[in-house]
């Protein structure tokens, strides 16, 4: 439900399914896209960072989550006010993933950090372009990178 709220807050509709038979939890309106987004929290701590389990169960194993099923992950970190906006391409098939708000103790790369907060991705805008790189166009209209 928090999730819903925020994006309505943005000017963004968003659609629960009827019944529990896709991969994505709700469905987000940007006026010339409709993305498909799977919902997650997490409250693990896990080296300064939480775990978050970026795939879904069958009675025997993980499987991940595949673009052709779900646009976009979203991620709350429990009691923080913190959301990620994560395009599914970006976790390339990872079961798991961590992540570090408040940074890493180990130095290591901090590689979602880049989604936190990345509403703008669900805008209807182009989203993505090539290698992962986040597009955001100016009011101008011109490609900011």
């Amino acid at each position: 439900m928090q999730f819903m709220v925020a994006v309505a807050s943005r000017g963004l509709v968003v659609a629960k399914p009827y019944g529990d038979n896709e991969k994505y939890d709700l469905i987000v309106d940007a006026g010339r896209r409709l993305w498909r987004v799977q919902v997650k929290s997490s409250a693990a701590r896990h080296h300064r960072g939480y775990a978050v389990r970026a795939s879904w169960r069958t009675s025997d194993h993980q499987i991940s989550y595949k673009p052709s099923q779900v646009d976009f992950m979203a991620v709350t970190i429990v009691g923080e006010g913190i959301w990620y906006v994560i395009p599914v391409r970006a976790l390339a098939g990872r079961l798991t993933i961590n992540l570090y708000p408040f940074g890493s103790r180990r130095g290591s790369r901090n590689g979602f950090e880049k989604y936190r907060g990345a509403w703008e991705l669900l805008s209807g805008a182009k989203a993505m372009g090539r290698k992962g790189r986040r597009r955001v166009r100016s009011r101008v209209g011109r490609e900011i990178r």
